[in-house]
Parts: structure tokens; C-alpha cells; sequence
């Protein structure tokens, strides 16, 4: 090509602009040649075996053979490298699943960083002194019930039995009234708790269960399944617990409430380091277009 030809290309605003274009290019494949030629290494040392290893043995009951440790290690190494891979490209970016498992585990660390901490007894007593009525021993109700089906068939029959018992059968519990139908659950109950009385028979039961008359048959009383007479013969009411008896679940709250301060000392701290900037006219224009 000619000389003068070429200086005249040369001086062509889009023909240095495509040469510069070209460097640039070539200078980042030889880059990424170099970046390919040198892997970053995934490295399986001993703590990592260690825990494939425990995983296996909580997830099958028995450690695992050569073999599937072998297995369990190439798959852990194909799942790093497509883990690296992803973030590379970004694709945890304006994930929300993403997000929301970094943030549970962060969460996690908070409760995991209190779960070594001992109570003193003064912490403890504070915890017990400030839950009042929530460390009582439940009710707990001894009764007798006979079912009579569903519906309105089933509750005029309960109405009708429960009617026409004579005074004496009607204060005793051994006196089975006629008439009545089997269900899968014991026909009396002993010392029954609120919540087990509401697990078999459910909670409208239970609730009438509270407030029914000792020692005399009573209904139509329904269930989730229809309707009953009922006999209670005995109601032991709740009573504060003591101290020794509340523990176990003193401690468990001690430790409910040590995580959340925690938690709320850990937003301060978080707070005071980012700066949070909110578009307030665009938050205002969304809520004013979802307002009824």
C-alpha cells in the first residue's frame, strides 16, 4: 500500500477509533487467556472432608464407603465451581432468594453466637418474675363423652338422650346414655389438658369443656365430627408455677429474649453504618395509586 495512502487512513477519525477499539480488545483476550491458563484452585482439605464426611453420616445414619466419599467430594467440587461461576457473572445479584437465605444466615449467626451463653440465676428469676400468668400449669379436666352423630339428626338425638336422663343416671358417669355412636378416641378421659381435649375433638369443644358444670351429663356439646353429651367428673384448676418447676422453659425464654436483644443491637450497629436513602415522592405516589 502506498505511503501516503496509508498516513491519509490513518488520519481518518473512524480508523483510529476501530485501531484503538482492536488494542483494547486484544489486550483483554490476552487477559482472560492468561486467567484460563491459571484456574483458581478449589482446594478439599481436611476440614472440608470432615464435614462432607459428618454430613453424610447425619443424613444416611452410617458414614459413608470410599466410594461415596469420593462421590460426595466431586460433588462438592462441581457445586463450588458453579458457585464461584455464578458470582462471577453476577447472579446474585437482585436475587431475592439469595438474599433471603444471606440474610436468614446472618440471622442464624446471631442466635448460634447466644446458644453457648449461660443464664445467671438473677437473669433467670427476671425472666420468670416478668412472665406472670404464662409459666401456670394448664387445667387439666377428667371426663366422660358419648357421641351422637352429625348433623341436625345427630344433634336432636343428643338433645333427646341429654333430656331424658332421670336425676340419678344423670349424675353418674358410669351410666353410658343409649344410644350412642363409637369414635377412635376413648370414651373417658383423665386429667386432660386444654390443648389435648382441643387436638381430638377441636377447639369449640374444648372451649365448652371449660366452662361446663362438674358432675352431671351436659349438651349437645359439638366437635369436629358432630355432636356429644358430656360428664365431667373432675376440674383441677391451673396454678402458677414455682421456679424449679418453670425452669426448663425460663431457660428457653432467657434465650428467645437474649437473641432478639441481639438482634435489635445488631440493627443499631448496622444502621449506623449504611446510609439508607428513600425515595419518599415515589413511595408516596405508589401508596396514594394502591390507596382504595
Amino acid at each position: 500500500m502506498n505511503r501516503k495512502l496509508l498516513a491519509r487512513l490513518l488520519a481518518q477519525p473512524l480508523v483510529q477509533f476501530t485501531l484503538i477499539g482492536a488494542v483494547i480488545f486484544g489486550g483483554y483476550s490476552l487477559s482472560r487467556g492468561h486467567e484460563a491458563a491459571a484456574p483458581s484452585e478449589v482446594r478439599v482439605g481436611s476440614t472440608e472432608l470432615h464435614w462432607l464426611h459428618d454430613t453424610w453420616r447425619g443424613q444416611f445414619g452410617r458414614p459413608p464407603s470410599a466410594v461415596e466419599m469420593r462421590a460426595a467430594v466431586k460433588a462438592y467440587v462441581d457445586e463450588e465451581m458453579r458457585y464461584r461461576e455464578g458470582l462471577a457473572l453476577g447472579l446474585d445479584h437482585d436475587d431475592t432468594i439469595v438474599r433471603r437465605r444471606l440474610a436468614q444466615k446472618y440471622d442464624f449467626m446471631l442466635g448460634a453466637e447466644t446458644a453457648d451463653a449461660v443464664p445467671t440465676e438473677a437473669q433467670l428469676h427476671a425472666v420468670f418474675d416478668r412472665g406472670g400468668q404464662h409459666y401456670t400449669a394448664p387445667t387439666l379436666a377428667s371426663f366422660c363423652q358419648a357421641y351422637f352423630g352429625a348433623g341436625a339428626q345427630g344433634l336432636e338425638r343428643a338433645k333427646a338422650v341429654v333430656a331424658a336422663l332421670s336425676p340419678s343416671a344423670a349424675g353418674d358417669a358410669a351410666s353410658v346414655p343409649k344410644g350412642s355412636d363409637q369414635l377412635p378416641y376413648p370414651r373417658c378421659y383423665d386429667a386432660a389438658a386444654h390443648t389435648d381435649v382441643r387436638r381430638d375433638f377441636g377447639e369449640f369443644f374444648a372451649g365448652a369443656l371449660d366452662r361446663m358444670p362438674v358432675g352431671s351429663w351436659q349438651g349437645p356439646v359439638e366437635s369436629g365430627y358432630g355432636f356429644h353429651a358430656v360428664f365431667v367428673r373432675t376440674r383441677n384448676p391451673g396454678r402458677r408455677l414455682s421456679f424449679d418447676e418453670a425452669r426448663p422453659r425460663v431457660e428457653d425464654d432467657w434465650r428467645k429474649q437474649a437473641v432478639e436483644q441481639a438482634r435489635l443491637r445488631q440493627d443499631r450497629d448496622l444502621r449506623a453504618r449504611y446510609h439508607v436513602s428513600i425515595d419518599e415522592a415515589a413511595l408516596r405516589a405508589l401508596t396514594a395509586q394502591g390507596a382504595p
